[in-house]
């Protein structure tokens, strides 16, 4: 049993601890375990910026800035700190010093922050399909593939110009070998999102000329130069290794 005194020194050890315990004992759902302990500034910096403003965290209700995101987001926001604790427990899980099972035991606690706020937040809320891609994500790293399959696709059906939502599931589909299958769903992609460098990419790598494809939607401008490769991603690499950060604007103000 580990050492209760250890939850002083280690970032993430009582979440750690409460998930492999369900893990041990066979129970496959989903897990949630509180705040994460110690949270450190390198990990607070690659959060969104609202986070800070969410309930668990020092500046939240009652602040200007918190009210602010309140404004943008509506009152869901103020179950967005189970999707901030999510992404900590997220990077913490893919850490190279990470054990398998632990790692494996803090992808179910973020999985299960990211289910939290999918099931209080409205269906309109402007950022569920973000928080459905990145169910998705940690559900392709469980090899939960047909959760996630659903996952991405709530999230296209929510907002069918959001390219991770296409991007992740085709990755993992041409790592399948399932080519054609790949290629038609980022084709469908590039209809609604045609200046994503991502898919374009993809497109190119499945034997398709992005430049053939009629969009279906307005022209969007192109994502931010920072957040996608020039290059195209390397056939053979499967999307649970690959790291996303998304963009996402709320009413104009960038995450």
């Amino acid at each position: 049993m580990l050492n209760t005194k250890l939850t002083k020194y280690v970032p993430g050890v009582a979440a750690l601890r409460s998930a492999l315990a369900l893990a041990l004992m066979g129970i496959a759902t989903t897990t949630m375990a509180g705040k994460p302990e110690n949270i450190t500034e390198a990990e607070m910096a690659m959060i969104p910026a609202y986070c800070p403003y969410t309930q668990s965290f020092s500046e939240s209700r009652g602040s200007p800035e918190a009210k602010r995101w309140e404004s943008l987001m509506g009152k869901d926001f103020w179950a967005m700190h189970h999707y901030c604790w999510a992404q900590i427990n997220q990077q913490r899980a893919m850490r190279s010093s990470m054990s398998e099972s632990g790692r494996k035991a803090l992808l179910n606690v973020a999985r299960g922050d990211y289910v939290y706020v999918i099931n209080s937040a409205a269906r309109n809320f402007v950022l569920l399909p973000e928080v459905y891609t990145r169910a998705g994500e940690v559900e392709l790293r469980l090899s939960l593939y047909r959760e996630a399959n659903q996952s991405f696709a709530k999230a296209r059906a929510l907002k069918p110009d959001y390219w991770p939502a296409y991007s992740h599931w085709a990755e993992f589909l041409m790592y399948s070998g399932k080519k054609a299958e790949a290629k038609q769903l980022v084709k469908s992609g590039l209809e609604y999102s045609p200046n994503s460098r991502v898919l374009r990419a993809q497109y190119r790598l499945l034997g398709g000329n992005p430049s053939e494809i009629e969009p279906r939607a307005r022209v969007q401008a192109p994502e931010n130069t920072a957040e996608e490769p020039d290059s195209p991603p390397t056939e053979g690499q499967p999307t649970p290794g690959t790291e996303t950060n998304e963009a996402t604007q709320v009413d104009g103000a960038e995450r």
